[in-house]
């Protein structure tokens, strides 16, 4: 720790003691990873962390904890907080409640990845270019998310106000702060809520399996097994149409025999799936069940906080900051890595040691996702990104499938293996999300129940057409797009009661449940 740095830093082997202090005082802790090898984190200590400004700032309103990340042996403090806060890509600057709920990533810090089973080592992703004024304005912005999660909506409006006074309009801290001020205006409720989710969808199937499944979830439940006043189905579904459930299960069907019939008309031509496009089958499946899994949130359950207790390896973290992790996870980390794999096997040639996949990709597509921001822009980048990376992967060979490079890793990882995990990480995370809907008392609708199993097939279907053109893959859509249409503008009529309802009523917040600013 420098000595010229006159922040009072409680060290690591004294965070109990910080919690102490933050609980007694209400300050939240402000942790800082530091690693010795990284000139990012040095130049924060030269440069940034000994302005004055920012130093009053800290001493002020904060309990400071340094985390000396790089030691000769493993320490379990060490491990336990790496564990809890470093992640993928994670900056090393974060605000945190004493209980260990993250109020705040300063963007343009450092970035690290956690490495190996005791988190004794982190990855230096990308070094940062984080400033004193912008650090401040952004300590302002998480003092103002720190009091939204209390319902201190006053003083959320105050900080807020004072980090777009304090920067350029050019600031993250101060598009951030731009984000939060009308959902604090409006105590709590997310103005996005209102807006449609149009054009989040690449595809035209895609598109209707969305909009059906968003009117479905605003039906009650009671009125799944009343008389289906609509068109009765074709064939057995003439008599299996009686009433609502039995519709989502025809449409569920019908999604299941494209993907079928898919499968038939590529095996009869010899165009059957390879080994790695059966591995982005299973990897699209995920990424729908991970999709389905956000149906019928509303804004602040994505932001809510959820145990208030410190438990390690990333518990706090709101679903938002699992769905921005996933987004970049694929993208920006485990993608580059799949590619810059295949590049050393296809040309002879690798990148130098010191050159970072991620980094590149990032040069290339600009940063990751922040975690603020309308959902729908959110989800409709992912949308994007995800399909881009299915069609680039898609014409791997099953040779390639052996390739290995490591990047980190002490040892080679093979692209079998990382492409496998694109789908696995989603399912991981698909679990988590499930986790915390309960932990927030958000109830699971038999309706959202029936809505997630459209992803299901939906991502079953897609999957069998991995390879395809898009050209072709909009042909073998094009009967159940149709047909969906038809069931989603039947649907909307039928319970255009319930719908109006919706629509007119406010999002009420519970006082129950504390809704914390996204990390």
């Amino acid at each position: 720790m420098s000595e010229t740095n006159k922040i009072d830093w409680v060290h690591h082997t004294s965070y109990v003691h910080a919690i102490e202090q933050s609980k007694s005082t209400g300050k939240p802790i402000l942790i800082y990873f530091h690693s010795q090898s990284c000139n990012g984190c040095n130049r924060l200590v030269d440069s940034v962390f000994n302005d004055p400004q920012l130093i009053g700032a800290v001493n002020e309103s904060t309990i400071p904890v340094w985390v000396e990340v790089e030691n000769s042996q493993p320490d379990p403090r060490i491990s336990e907080l790496v564990g809890s806060h470093i992640f993928i890509m994670s900056p090393v600057l974060q605000l945190i409640s004493s209980d260990g709920d993250i109020y705040h990533k300063f963007l343009g810090a450092p970035l690290h990845t956690r490495l190996d089973l005791g988190y004794c080592r982190v990855h230096h992703d990308v070094e940062g270019d984080i400033d004193a004024s912008e650090t401040v304005s952004q300590l302002s912005v998480g003092l103002a998310k720190q009091a939204m999660a209390s319902f201190n909506y006053s003083i959320a409006e105050s900080k807020l106000r004072k980090a777009l006074n304090a920067s350029s309009t050019a600031s993250v801290a101060v598009r951030e702060a731009a984000y939060w001020l009308p959902v604090v205006q409006a105590r709590g409720q997310y103005p996005e809520d209102s807006l449609s989710e149009d054009g989040i969808a690449q595809t035209a199937i895609a598109r209707e399996v969305r909009r059906f499944c968003n009117t479905l979830i605003q039906v009650p439940d009671h009125e799944l097994m009343a008389d289906w006043p609509g068109v009765q189905g074709e064939g057995g579904w003439a008599h299996y149409t009686d009433c609502l459930r039995e519709l989502c299960l025809g449409i569920y069907q019908m999604l299941l025999d494209v993907a079928t019939e898919t499968a038939q008309k590529r095996a009869a031509q010899g165009r059957g799936l390879s080994r790695a496009q059966m591995i982005i089958r299973d990897w699209q499946i995920s990424f729908r069940d991970l999709q389905a899994s956000l149906i019928g949130l509303k804004g602040p359950e994505y932001d809510q906080q959820h145990l208030h207790q410190n438990y390690t390896l990333g518990k706090q973290r709101t679903i938002r900051n699992n769905i921005v992790h996933c987004v970049m996870a694929e993208f920006w980390a485990h993608s580059p890595a799949i590619r810059s794999t295949l590049e050393a096997s296809r040309t002879g040639i690798r990148h130098s040691k010191d050159v970072s996949p991620a980094l590149l990709n990032w040069k290339i597509h600009g940063p990751a996702p922040y975690n603020f921001g309308s959902i729908q822009s959110l989800l409709t980048l992912w949308e994007k990104r995800h399909q881009q990376l299915v069609e680039e992967f898609s014409g791997i060979t099953d040779t390639e499938l052996d390739a290995s490079l490591n990047w980190w890793e002490d040892s080679p990882i093979s692209v079998k293996f990382r492409l496998c995990r694109l789908g696995w990480h989603f399912h991981d995370h698909a679990a988590v999300v499930e986790t915390i809907c309960q932990r927030i008392g958000h109830e699971r609708s038999e309706t959202e129940l029936l809505a997630k199993l459209l992803f299901n097939a939906l991502g079953r279907a897609e999957g069998e057409m991995v390879g395809l053109s898009r050209d072709e893959q909009q042909a073998l859509f094009a009967s159940a797009a149709s047909q969906l249409k038809t069931r989603s503008d039947e649907l909307a009529r039928v319970y255009e009661g319930y719908l109006y309802k919706r629509e007119n009523a406010s999002y009420a917040t519970s006082n129950t449940q504390p809704v914390a600013a996204a990390v």
